[in-house]
This record gives C-alpha cells, sequence and structure tokens, in this order.
C-alpha cells in the first residue's frame, strides 16, 4: 500500500492507495452495425444488458450472448437518446453509456 502525507496551509491531509484496484468495464455503441460492445471485465452468463429511454421506461432487456459475450445486438429502436445499462447477475451495475439512435 502506497500512502502519502501532505501537509498543507489548512491542515494535515493523508492519502491512501491499495496496490489492488478493481477491474473496470464499460458499454460501447457501434452505430453501423446497431450493436453494444462490452469491453473490460469478462461478462458472466447471468449479466444482462437493459436499454432505458430518456424518461425511465425499459425498452428492452438483453442477455449477453454466449457465442459472442463481448457484443449484444439492439432491437430496432425508434430514434432517440438511449441509456444502456450493463448489469451483473448480483445486480450490481458494472457499467452505464449514453447513445442515440438516427437513421
Amino acid at each position: 500500500m502506497r500512502s502519502w502525507i501532505v501537509l498543507g496551509l489548512l491542515g494535515l491531509a493523508v492519502w491512501a492507495q491499495t496496490g489492488e484496484t478493481e477491474p473496470r468495464s464499460a458499454v460501447y455503441y457501434y452505430s453501423m452495425r446497431q450493436v453494444l460492445v462490452l469491453a473490460g471485465e469478462e461478462p458472466a452468463p447471468g449479466d444482462r444488458v437493459e436499454v432505458v429511454d430518456l424518461i425511465g421506461r425499459r425498452v428492452a432487456v438483453l442477455p449477453v450472448g454466449a457465442t459472442s459475450p463481448a457484443e449484444v445486438s439492439l432491437p430496432a429502436l425508434p430514434e432517440g437518446l438511449y441509456y444502456a445499462r450493463w448489469i451483473a447477475e448480483n445486480g450490481r451495475i458494472r457499467a452505464v453509456r449514453r447513445f442515440s439512435v438516427q437513421r
């Protein structure tokens, strides 16, 4: 564990950083093929991707496929702005991405 002590005008500050970091996950929208690409951690079989519109209505719930776990095909969505949430099987949100569908 690395730690730093900084003495400043306002007092003493101590920062600590552990060597273990939680892996980062991300969701990217590939508009040409209309797929969501899951990056970072390896998706688990029980993971799912929820697509939500700007009002908060759930538009689609897509399971992460076993054949291509890094890509999730989107259904035909009308034009607009959406949020994709990658949710683990235990209910934890792993990543969120805002994307727009344009025709």
